[in-house]
């Protein structure tokens, strides 16, 4: 049963994450040209894994470092700027010292917007920002889905027509029920598909 105190907290942590993925779609959107704005749609598919480096609560209890993936679908509605949305899963160790029990897993849903930051050549280098709705599973327990949010930052490359290596790193945050927060870095390697 969720205390009041917990609720509150909850939903204090929702807005700090809403705000923060507001400032941060709003910051990409102020940025984008007028004479930009009439680009056509495309549309792009991609996967992606990497290792998970848990950081705050979740390092203070003895979780370790563990594997994630995830897929996304994107579209591009500005040369400089696409809209994301995809799931994820991030899992972590939890060997001697670790008091979560099991392997503790973030796992959800995740939206925001990627912006083009720089384009030497066929290299695309970019950042992105987003919310997150995710929740912390561990052992026998499972948390309530909670809005965080994420960061992040990589480069498009290409190796074939249509086909791109994406090397990235990213920040994930977010509530995790008892006034515990699971936030952690992701660096990976993902595989991005133009469908047009």
């Amino acid at each position: 049963m969720k205390t009041q105190g917990t609720t509150k907290h909850r939903f204090t942590s929702m807005g700090k994450a809403a705000r923060i993925g507001v400032v941060l779609l709003a910051a990409g959107t102020l940025g984008l040209a007028p004479g930009e704005a009439q680009a056509q749609l495309g549309f792009a598919v991609e996967g992606r894994a990497g290792v998970t480096m848990p950081q705050g609560d979740l390092s203070d209890v003895g979780a370790e470092t563990g594997l994630g993936y995830g897929a996304e679908l994107q579209v591009n509605f500005h040369p400089r700027a696409t809209v994301y949305a995809g799931v994820h899963r991030h899992q972590f160790g939890c060997e001697d010292g670790c008091s979560l029990g099991g392997d503790p897993t973030s796992t959800g849903l995740s939206a925001g917007l990627k912006y083009i930051v720089h384009n030497p050549g066929d290299v695309v280098v970019w950042g992105r920002g987003g919310v997150v709705y995710n929740a912390l599973d561990f052992g026998n327990s499972s948390n309530d889905r909670e809005i965080g949010f994420e960061v992040g930052f990589g480069a498009d490359m290409p190796i074939a027509e249509r086909i791109y290596l994406v090397p990235h790193l990213g920040y994930i945050s977010h509530a995790a029920g008892n006034n515990f927060t699971a936030s952690f870095f992701t660096l990976g390697l993902g595989i991005h598909y133009h469908i047009n």
